[in-house]
């Protein structure tokens, strides 16, 4: 089965994700989404500090602040949408969203579904050890 894809691009850095060529397509257009007043954004609700939702009920966050900027550039409300890693790309493909903006990793697997846009942010991991028990190879982990 041949795949079309169909893209939002939002300032050239955010992108939307593929759908079958016999499924009806589930998202919208940029025009729609201006003419709609509202853009939905899939998030986390609990990963600070890129996506959470703070003691008064209101998402923070870095992402939430990206996509702050990104509806208001579009002049539109932003309707939040939270999500778990797990399923980031089926919110795409149902069209429950219309981007998503929580820590996606590249992937082969992941690029056959969705497209995605220049990365907004590089994060590291590092191990940290105690100065009396110090880490010195990787077995040790």
């Amino acid at each position: 089965m041949n795949k079309l894809t169909k893209r939002i691009a939002l300032f050239a850095i955010i992108g939307l994700t593929a759908f079958s060529a016999f499924a009806k397509p589930k998202f919208r257009t940029v025009d729609q989404i201006k003419k709609n007043g509202t853009i939905r954004i899939a998030v986390f609700s609990n990963k600070k500090p890129f996506g959470y939702v703070d003691e008064y009920g209101k998402y923070q966050g870095y992402d939430v602040y990206f996509a702050e900027r990104l509806a208001k550039d579009l002049g539109v409300k932003v309707k939040y949408v939270p999500v778990e890693a797990a399923s980031r790309v089926e919110v795409l493909e149902t069209g429950k969203v219309d981007i998503v903006l929580a820590n996606f990793t590249v992937t082969p697997a992941h690029a056959e579904k969705v497209d995605f846009a220049l990365p907004y942010t590089k994060c590291a991991l590092g191990v940290v050890s105690n100065e009396k028990n110090l880490i010195t190879s990787p077995e040790q982990l």
